[in-house]
């Protein structure tokens, strides 16, 4: 098999390996958003989520090094308080 041939391989498999992905990434993504699983990718359902955890999300903040300002500034974000 000569250089050219090689390369022109490579390029077919990579091209091949990439569509495949784009369809699978595809089909994810619509069965995400049939089953309702685009709320949690959302900005409310993520807010929604860490406040109906809140308590294991304030543990694992602490056990990680967050300060107790910045803790109170993320409870704030979280359960909307000065949306103003």
């Amino acid at each position: 098999m000569s250089n050219s041939a090689g390369f022109l391989l490579i390029v077919l498999v990579t091209g091949v390996i990439c569509a495949v992905g784009i369809l699978v990434v595809g089909r994810g993504r619509r069965a995400a958003r049939a089953s309702g699983g685009e709320d949690l990718a959302s900005r409310a359902g993520t807010q929604r989520l860490l406040a109906e955890n809140w308590p294991l999300v304030e543990k694992t903040a602490r056990e990680t090094g967050m300060s107790e300002e910045e803790i109170a500034r993320v409870r704030a974000n979280v359960m909307g308080v000065g949306d103003g």
